[in-house]
């Protein structure tokens, strides 16, 4: 039995998870959790038990790489509603026996992509280079194409 990584894009209002065991993979996207706040902070931390429950495999231990959140297009009080449902995400995680990682956006973009600027299509496109089979089951879903390259970054992590 070998560990499990995850990569999770968190937003304000959903949630992508990729887990990557092996050569296997999982993928589920949550991309309505509710209006952000508490609604969206509850729906969070039962999804992310929700996903590990719904892991196709057995795992020794979980590595969850979670991307913490930045300032950006939505200033400042969309990065704290943000913080708010990854703080929720994390705390699932820590309950179900999960180490959890932070992954700072700029630092996986240029491990997995090469760019620490990296767009979002240089994402999905790195992601089909690398495994294209993840690519296709991600369906187009950005924000899952972003869990796998957090996936991928964490893969690089653990086995250092």
């Amino acid at each position: 039995m070998k560990d499990t990584v995850i990569g999770i894009d968190p937003a304000s209002t959903r949630a992508a998870f990729v887990a990557i065991h092996g050569t296997k993979f999982h993928v589920v996207s949550y991309p309505k959790l509710g209006p952000s706040g508490a609604v969206a902070c509850a729906a969070a931390w039962h999804a992310t038990h929700e996903f590990l429950e719904s892991l196709p495999w057995a795992a020794a231990h979980v590595h969850a790489f979670i991307e913490w959140p930045v300032l950006g297009r939505g200033g400042f009080r969309s990065t704290m509603v943000q913080a708010f449902t990854s703080g929720a995400i994390q705390g699932a995680l820590h309950e179900r026996g999960c180490t959890v990682h932070g992954a700072n956006v700029s630092k996986w973009k240029k491990v997995v992509v090469g760019k620490g600027n990296a767009t979002k299509p240089e994402v999905a496109e790195s992601i089909r280079g690398q495994w294209p089979s993840l690519h296709r089951a991600a369906a187009g879903d950005q924000d899952l194409h972003d869990a796998a390259a957090i996936a991928l970054y964490g893969l690089g992590v653990v086995e250092d």
